[in-house]
Formats: C-alpha cells, sequence, structure tokens
C-alpha cells in the first residue's frame, strides 16, 4: 500500500537480528514513501543512534540485548515525543502488548503478520492513530468474550457445602448412588441437593454441570 499522498517517512529500525532488519528495509523501501535512516542491533544502540539521526518512526522488537524494548519506549517517548513508535515482536500474549501500548508505543505488529500488514500499520500511525495486529486484536477479542462468559457465571457461593460436595461428585462422573455412598446419606438426598443446585445455577444436563464445574476449577 502506498503512501504517496503523504510525507516521506523516515524509519530507524531495532532489532538484534540483522538478516530480518535488511530483509525489513527491502520490504519498506519497495515504497517510495518509506526511507530507513538508521538501524540499531539492541536498545542502547538505538538510543545512541537517535541521538545523530531525525526520523518520524522507530520500529522496534521487544526482546533486544541490554537496553530492552520496554526500557526504550519509555525513553524514546520521554526525549522524543513526536517519534512514533510500532513494535515488531514475536510476543503476542496480553501482558506485553498491555505495556507496551501503556509505556507509549502507537502500534504493535506482530513478525507473523508483517508481509501483509506492515505498510497498513505504518500508514495508520503517521496519520495519528493506533494499530494492533490482528492476530492481536483476535486474542483480545477472544479473552474478553471469555471474561463477560465469567462475570455472567454463577459464583461458588450460592451454593451450600453439601451441594458444593456434590458438585464436585458429578464433574468427577460419579453417579447418584455412588454419590450417597461416598457422602453416607440417601439417593433420595443426592437427588434433593443436585436439583437445588442446578437450579441455582441454571444448568439442566449434567454435561453442563461438568463444564461449569471446570471453569471453576474443580476438576
Amino acid at each position: 500500500m502506498s503512501i504517496k499522498n503523504m510525507a516521506r517517512c523516515d524509519i530507524v529500525l531495532a532489532d538484534d537480528h540483522e538478516m530480518f532488519r535488511e530483509g525489513l528495509k527491502s520490504l519498506l523501501e519497495h515504497d517510495s514513501g518509506f526511507r530507513v535512516v538508521g538501524q540499531a542491533k539492541d536498545g542502547e544502540d538505538l538510543l545512541s543512534l537517535l541521538r545523530k539521526v531525525k526520523c518520524g518512526l522507530v520500529i522496534l522488537d521487544l526482546s533486544m540485548p541490554n537496553v530492552d524494548g520496554m526500557t526504550v519506549i519509555k525513553s524514546v517517548r520521554e526525549k522524543y515525543p513526536p517519534v512514533k513508535i510500532l513494535v515488531l515482536t514475536m510476543q503476542k500474549d496480553q501482558e506485553h502488548f498491555k505495556h507496551a501500548m501503556a509505556y507509549g508505543a502507537n502500534g504493535y505488529l506482530l513478525k507473523e503478520d508483517a508481509f501483509d500488514q506492515l505498510h497498513r500499520a505504518i500508514q495508520l500511525i503517521m496519520k495519528g492513530k493506533r494499530f494492533v495486529s490482528s492476530s492481536v486484536a483476535t486474542l483480545l477479542a477472544d479473552k474478553f468474550v471469555r471474561s463477560l462468559d465469567e462475570l455472567e457465571s454463577p459464583s461458588l457461593d450460592i451454593l451450600t457445602k453439601r451441594e458444593l460436595q456434590i458438585l464436585k461428585l458429578i464433574a468427577g462422573g460419579c453417579a447418584n448412588k455412588n454419590i450417597a455412598a461416598a457422602l453416607g446419606i440417601s439417593v433420595r438426598t443426592v437427588e434433593s441437593h443436585r436439583g437445588n443446585l442446578t437450579n441455582k445455577l441454571g444448568i439442566k444436563s449434567t454435561a453442563g454441570v461438568v463444564k461449569f464445574a471446570i471453569s471453576k476449577g474443580l476438576v
């Protein structure tokens, strides 16, 4: 994707793998709107380079020797506020993403998505917007949906001690007569407790009860 309608973007690359940097430089400079004006092999090298070279964008990895990527992000944001920062990393987890963006990164792109999304990421960032790699966005969306499910899920606190015991045994695959024998109560009493707990949880099937128990870490 070309950015010919925008001013040329001068870029500094920071990654401890030289072959990756050269490949990235080649990919970027296929577009006349991009120019790589410097390369750094680690965080310390990058901070030194930025004192000598002017750029509009830094593309950096998080896992670098000497000075790590997170520290670099904070330092660049403090010392060079106008410079945009695009994290280009293999780190797919929420914690790395959350901290990188909190420290001042403008975008977060996975290396696995770079070929298809790099130019788009830079275009948006240089327009003052944020960019999140599609793989990371999917991961965050899935986590958000799971968190909503957990909020809607009933608490174990609504169950009595006996109902909780029976829930664990049901989840362990025990039939009513086995539960009765294990707890020293009648099958009829088990059925009564079982009916109460399923009503409280709003779950009708045994499979649903087992799934609920697993979600609460009881199995």
